[in-house]
Order: structure tokens, then sequence, then C-alpha cells
């Protein structure tokens, strides 16, 4: 996940503490901004009633959250978002940015809120964390023409071979601990899309990149006839929503999880999740 490298959008705003009490019900269809990073909300009919916005940052992570046709933010996350911001009747502002940025920017609460995020104690520091909303299972890919017989990634590792990764996005324990000890095996990467033109040109003999993620890139690239998914595999994770501690208290983080199980409950969270699988 971006999450231990597991395996990491965000705030711009005024106390949401206060924000919440002048929330009125928000429209049926969430509106979202679209505009660049330090825009305002593009204004509604109901604008002057509705100052309850959560900002949130995101990172290019297809199918998750990227820019589709028209330059419209589109992906899975974000249909998770729109609906958990009609449950709190906010709006949302999205502002895009790199992964590591987006990171030091949610520290620094310049944004409130970040999507498909990994717990670690390292983010606990600065964010807060809620219940998980969905699972993400990181996989090794490989080119074709290479043949890489190893029982784990440590045994890869041992031999030599090279793995790309993302920076600041956390992969879990076993990756953590590798990347600690043995620095020199890891190639990182501003954005997925890097790892698999290296990959593709030979210079890395591995990625592990996130299952939805890499199928869709690699079909998008056509790269999906030179490299494909090898055996091994992370465990599934957690997926959660990660929250500035300087710009939002756990009054809302509370208010945050209530509409995350609702969603759950009410079948909402499933469909949408079950739209991206088919």
């Amino acid at each position: 996940m971006r999450s231990v490298p597991l395996l990491l959008v965000v705030a711009y705003f005024v106390s949401l503490s206060l924000l919440l009490t002048a929330c009125k019900p928000a429209p049926q269809n969430t509106p979202v901004q679209t505009a660049p990073v330090a825009e305002t909300p593009t204004p509604t009919a109901n604008t002057a009633e509705n100052t309850c916005v959560l900002k949130v940052g995101f990172d290019a992570w297809e199918p998750y959250h990227y820019l589709g046709q028209g330059q419209q933010i589109v992906g899975l996350d974000i249909d998770i978002l729109q609906a958990l911001a009609s449950e709190l009747s906010c709006d949302l502002q999205l502002e895009q940015d790199t992964w590591t940025t987006l990171l030091s920017r949610l520290q620094a609460g310049e944004l409130d809120l970040l999507p498909g995020a990994s717990r670690s104690s390292e983010r606990e520091s600065y964010a807060w964390f809620s219940e998980p909303y969905r699972q993400e299972q990181f996989v090794l890919y490989t080119r074709n023409d290479t043949t890489l017989d190893f029982a784990d990634i440590p045994s890869l590792v041992a031999a030599g071979y090279k793995i790309g990764l993302v920076s600041d996005y956390y992969y879990g324990e076993e990756i953590d601990n590798l990347y600690g000890s043995s620095p020199q095996a890891f190639v990182n990467a501003q954005i997925a899309e890097l790892n698999m033109a290296r990959l593709s040109d030979e210079e890395i003999s591995a990625v592990l990149e996130d299952s939805y993620v890499a199928t869709a890139m690699l079909r998008r690239k056509g790269l999906d006839r030179n490299i494909s998914a090898h055996q091994l595999r992370l465990p599934p994770s957690d997926v959660h929503l990660m929250l500035s501690k300087a710009s939002i208290d756990e009054t809302r983080l509370a208010e945050i999880n209530a509409a995350i199980s609702r969603l759950k409950q009410n079948g909402t969270l499933g469909q949408l999740l079950q739209q991206y699988q088919q």
C-alpha cells in the first residue's frame, strides 16, 4: 500500500470541528474540486450554506485515483470518497501531487486526508487512521523473458537481484526489514510508471506493485505482453484513510469511521468495490 514503502490525499482548512457545525446537507452528487492546487472549490448553488470542505490529496495511481477523459479525476478511491463526503454532508477539494510530497503536506496540515494508506508507527506520529475500507495486495512483476525461480523475496534479494519500489510506500514489515539490511537491492521511484519502464529496460529485475494498479498500467501501456505477475506476492493488507492530526480532530475521525461503517452496512462500499473487480 501506499503505505511502509506497504505498503501513501489532504489539507488546507480552518478548524474542521467548527466547520462541522456549519455543514448543511450536500447535494446527492457531491461536487469535486478539480482545479489546480491552491484554488478554491468551484462554487455550487448552495456554496454559501455548505462550508464543510475536506482537502484531499491524491497521486496518479490507476485505478484508484487518476486523471481520466477530459482531465476528470476518477477511480475507485475517488468514488468511495464521494460517497463518504455525501454521508458527511461535505464537499471534496482534490489536489494532485507525488506521494512523498502529499505525505509532507498532510503532516503540515495543508491537506486533511489521503486515501489508500497503510498504517505504520512512523505515520501515526502525525496522522490518524480510519477503520479499514478495503484491502490491497502487492505482487512481484517480472519480464516474461526472465526466470526468477525463488521461494521468497529474501532469497531473491540475497541472490543480488534489484527490485523497484515507490518512494514512501509501505510494503509491510518484511520488505521494511529487507530494505534496512540490504538497501542496495531496492531502487526507488517517485511514480509506479517509472518502475515499469526500468523493468522493461532491464535496469531492474522485478517490481513490487499493487495488483489492481499493475494490471491497469500494463494494459494501458501495452506492456502486458512483456511483463507479468510472478508467483511471489505479499500478504493482503488493510487500507485506511490517513488524516492529518494538524487539521482533523478525534471527533471528526469518529464521524468518518461511522460514515465508513454505514457505507459498509448499506452495501454502497461493496457495490463500488465490485465494479472495479469486473
